[in-house]
């Protein structure tokens, strides 16, 4: 008898490390399994090579603040996070179409791309600024009426423009980098991006002029509209990357002093820290 008690024992210790496996084992997988992806158990990420410092290519790899944020969402979800350059214009429908799970990139959400897919929390407040040669400075975007600026094909910035200086006349460039050279070459007057990006442009070229801030509105990640989960766990990991400190940590790191966090993503997240005074 007592041979068979300690069988029976070691049979129900077993069996409780077994119940126990399943029952902590199967959480994670269940999260991850639920998480419907382009690619199993990849997030599957569009961004773009040619907006430094948000999205860009470095050393032959993705790099930038909003690209690592993306890095560290996918940590939250137990997803490994494939990177796909695509250009801006393509990258909204894109994602409806479900050829990518998300962006790397700040899109400004405005009815026409809320009507294609579904936006995430705020990742940003969209802030831009107008640049232009110093020899022929716009000091104000309302004053490029009447002149030609170059934007990015398929921008937000275009109606946003439009509106400030009804008499602008817009030239799209397929990029950033193509809308440089245009402005540097003369062909033309100024070119609308956005804060940080206009700012690097300044930094790096002191030939160049900025014009002042305007908001553009609120920036977000992409989801089909699909695709319902996805969008709650990613929701669910920013609000936790902007109160641990990650989101601010990434700002410091790639924007420059003079371009500050929104106020509006203090009050989108309370308790998210502002940046250590240097």
């Amino acid at each position: 008898m007592p041979s068979i008690l300690k069988g029976r024992s070691r049979g129900l210790a077993i069996l409780s490390c077994l119940v126990a496996g399943a029952l902590s084992a199967p959480q994670v997988a269940r999260a991850d399994s639920a998480l419907q992806t382009v690619v199993p158990k990849t997030l599957t990420v569009a961004y773009r090579t040619d907006d430094k410092p948000v999205s860009f290519i470095e050393d032959g790899k993705p790099a930038g603040y909003i690209v690592e944020f993306m890095q560290d969402i996918g940590k939250e979800l137990g997803l490994e996070v494939s990177f796909v350059s695509t250009n801006f214009e393509s990258m909204v429908p894109a994602v409806k179409n479900q050829q990518y799970d998300t962006a790397a990139f700040g899109v400004l959400v405005t009815d026409e791309r809320k009507a294609m897919v579904d936006f995430t929390k705020p990742v940003g407040y969209g802030e831009a600024r107008l640049v232009s040669r110093k020899d022929a400075a716009i000091e104000k975007v309302q004053q490029a009426g009447g002149k030609t600026v170059a934007i990015t094909r398929g921008s937000a910035l275009i109606p946003l423009i439009n509106g400030l200086a009804p008499d602008v006349s817009v030239r799209e460039f397929p990029n950033v980098t193509a809308s440089l050279n245009a402005l540097m070459a003369g062909q033309v007057d100024g070119l609308f991006t956005g804060l940080a990006t206009a700012d690097k442009l300044i930094h790096q070229h002191e030939e160049l002029a900025g014009s002042q801030m305007v908001t553009s509105g609120i920036a977000a990640f992409p989801v089909s509209k699909d695709n319902p989960q996805l969008l709650a766990a990613v929701d669910g990991a920013i609000t936790k990357l902007m109160k641990d400190g990650t989101y601010t940590k990434l700002w410091t790191k790639w924007n420059p002093p003079s371009v500050e966090i929104p106020d509006d993503m203090y009050t989108e997240y309370p308790g998210m820290p502002h940046p250590e005074k240097k």
